[in-house]
């Protein structure tokens, strides 16, 4: 026989509340998260595992609602802020508060109305930044990846994915500016310095897309603290981390519950 977790019924069954519906909430390669969030579907409609979709809860729900165990799955939200790892200086880009920024989740949720002309900061080099990118210049946008990194898509090498990529978005007319920050947002506008050697130029852009790191959600979580409920945190609300470990912490929160 193979290796890998085995599950066994619990000898007293518990009434668990679990709060959030992402792979660390239901226990993925990007073009396969459809079928992912399929098989789990499937998967809970056989275990008679009761979904509540687009609901949203407060504390005192949560604390009213009769559960043995309460597992929080809240995830991450993006911080508004252009944290760059390689930034000019720490913790915010500065311009933020002025207009036209918006995260990749805004793009990919259809809640912004960019211009034409958009500078995307890809902070991680992974899909998040360059598949928002792929997304936008099929929809006809003039899109510029700027990244710290020395290459588009770095953190997609290990899966031989980013030379395609990369082919791909030139043939959509993505611009590629590389090793490289943004020192400042003008609202139509951005100074770009270069890493290498400290040099500051400005660009216009319509719009400043970020697929910059995200924060825990741990609202629902802090609020819940301190009360009797057996409180567990699993996923990006603990650390937002790739989804292979939020997958790993809610298995292994499963079994022990």
């Amino acid at each position: 026989m193979g290796g890998g977790d085995r599950f066994t019924a619990s000898p007293a069954p518990r009434r668990v509340l679990v709060v959030g519906g992402g792979p660390g909430g239901m226990q993925p390669r990007r073009a396969q998260i459809l079928d992912l969030l399929a098989w789990y579907e499937g998967q809970l409609q056989h275990h008679q595992v009761e979904l509540r979709l687009n609901t949203s809860m407060e504390a005192d729900e949560v604390a009213s609602f009769g559960a043995d165990a309460v597992v929080i799955a809240t995830g991450s939200v993006p911080d508004g802020n252009g944290f760059q790892r390689f930034g000019p200086t720490p913790g915010r880009i500065a311009g933020m508060h002025n207009a036209n920024v918006w995260s990749v989740e805004d793009v990919m949720a259809r809640t912004c109305r960019p211009g034409k002309r958009i500078l995307l900061l890809d902070d991680g080099g992974n899909w998040r930044g360059c598949g928002t990118a792929w997304h936008l210049a099929e929809q006809g946008y003039q899109v510029t990846l700027l990244t710290p990194e020395g290459m588009v898509g770095k953190e997609l090498v290990r899966s031989a994915a980013d030379f395609p990529l990369r082919m791909t978005l030139k043939k959509l007319g993505v611009a590629f500016i590389t090793d490289a920050a943004i020192g400042e947002w003008h609202a139509d506008a951005a100074t770009i310095v270069d890493l290498l050697d400290g040099s500051e130029r400005r660009e216009g852009y319509d719009a400043l897309i970020l697929a910059t790191p995200s924060v825990a959600e741990t609202t629902l979580f802090d609020a819940l603290a301190g009360s009797d409920l057996e409180l567990h945190a699993v996923g990006d609300c603990v650390a937002p981390r790739w989804a292979v470990h939020a997958i790993y912490e809610g298995r292994k929160l499963g079994i022990s519950l």
